[in-house]
């Protein structure tokens, strides 16, 4: 019987390749914006042109100089891992060195590039396979400019099985919004055709960047708590070979960090939990059972059918957390799960519990106070208790007559608290 199994030609197998990582504009978006935070940007410029199929992430960050702008889309060219090891000691958003050679497989790429302290740029264009076709010096302040034209123009039936041109730009806008909850501190600045579309201000912490991302939310509903809890005692790295990784390496912490931002139920909540987010190290993350987590705890304290807003983000030890589980790295496998869901339940119900140390003194001055406010000397009312078809000359005796009740305090502009002789 004559053989059926050949090696794909090498043009499929660069297509494939490239399928796992670039799949859309916003996946190209995201590969791009992630090398610039890990360049260390505070400052980047996303520009599209979605009808033309090109996009241009520009940067402030530390830059490449001229040879490593000739090895940058190379295949499995990275600076972020040297060994098998270092795939359990990620603290970086990329490691694979896959993104920008897939680029020129699906697309012309060309890159502007200065490293800090540099005198002087280097403008690259590549070919298929990444090979280097022209090299120039220019002008360009420190910091990195990459262009992708043409994307999917070798393969049109990719263009023609993608969403329409607005789904693609909606994709694009909530990839750029989950990354920018995870690092706040960076200044976004987003075009379409050449024209602003978008901008997020940088903010000391997520709970102040939130509201701009969901303008329905205010500052004053939200909660924020930040805590530094210690790793699980019986937690073991997770290679496959633990003589890969010493236990004290200089990147395993004995301390992880907890950051949650809840809104708080009574003053905001969803339909959908479209809300409930998770991030780790910096990356936003698919979790199932720490999302259903959250749900959890909050059950007792929102309406029926009604979801919560909460943003969780953990800083974790990088070698409690396989990051090569997906192509994408949103799905992840973290060990000691179970002590993770305690931790997590724990920091919600310190944020939802009210006491002097969580409650701004904003809130108490604007709401709080009003809720409390003694009654004034008006507020007594009189009611006469008796059954409308009763004889008035025989009132009900298990209500005395006039009832007197005195408000006490005034809830959301609807309900009013009084109290009477018999209770409240």
């Amino acid at each position: 019987m004559a053989s059926t199994i050949q090696a794909l030609p090498t043009e499929v197998v660069y297509l494939i390749t490239a399928g796992e990582v670039i799949d859309s504009l916003a996946s190209v978006v995201r590969e791009l914006v992630e090398n610039s935070l890990d360049a260390g940007a505070t400052r980047i410029v996303v520009s599209l042109w979605p009808q033309q199929w090109r996009i241009r992430v520009a940067d402030n960050g530390c830059g490449m100089n001229l040879d490593d702008l000739q090895q940058a889309a190379t295949a499995h060219s990275t600076s972020k891992i040297r060994s098998s090891a270092d795939l359990w000691k990620i603290n970086s958003l990329g490691f694979r060195g896959e993104a920008l050679h897939s680029l020129t497989t699906l697309a012309d790429l060309e890159i502007l590039s200065r490293p800090l302290g540099g005198n002087l740029g280097w403008r690259i264009i590549y070919g298929d396979g990444g090979k280097v076709v022209q090299v120039e010096a220019t002008a360009i302040a420190p910091g990195t400019v990459v262009t992708v034209s043409h994307l999917f123009g070798n393969c049109s039936s990719r263009r023609q099985g993608l969403p329409t041109t607005a789904q693609q730009m909606k994709a694009v806008q909530a990839t750029i919004h989950q990354i920018a909850l995870c690092h706040p501190h960076v200044t976004w600045q987003i075009c379409q055709n050449d024209r602003q579309w978008f901008t997020i201000c940088p903010a000391a912490t997520t709970g102040q960047l939130l509201p701009q991302i969901l303008p329905q939310v205010r500052q004053g509903d939200l909660q924020e708590v930040k805590l530094e809890i210690p790793n699980p005692l019986n937690s073991e790295p997770l290679t496959p070979n633990s003589s890969l990784l010493t236990p004290h390496s200089a990147l395993s912490t004995q301390h992880s960090a907890l950051n949650l931002v809840v809104g708080l139920p009574d003053r905001t909540h969803r339909h959908r939990p479209d809300w409930v987010r998770v991030a780790i190290n910096g990356r936003m993350v698919k979790t199932p059972e720490l999302e259903q987590t959250i749900l959890s705890a909050f059950h007792r304290t929102l309406p029926r059918d009604r979801y919560p807003i909460c943003f969780l983000h953990l800083a974790i030890s990088p070698d409690q957390i396989n990051w090569n589980r997906n192509p994408a790295k949103t799905e992840i496998y973290l060990n000691e799960i179970i002590y993770w869901q305690e931790q997590i339940t724990q920091a919600i119900n310190q944020a939802l519990s009210i006491s002097s140390n969580n409650l701004k003194e904003a809130v108490h001055t604007t709401r709080v106070s009003k809720l409390l406010k003694a009654a004034e000397a008006k507020g007594s009312y009189n009611f006469n208790s008796q059954n409308p078809n009763e004889n008035p000359k025989t009132p009900n005796s298990s209500l005395p007559t006039p009832n007197s009740l005195k408000a006490v305090a005034q809830v959301s502009n609807t309900y009013i608290v009084a109290e009477h002789s018999g209770g409240m």
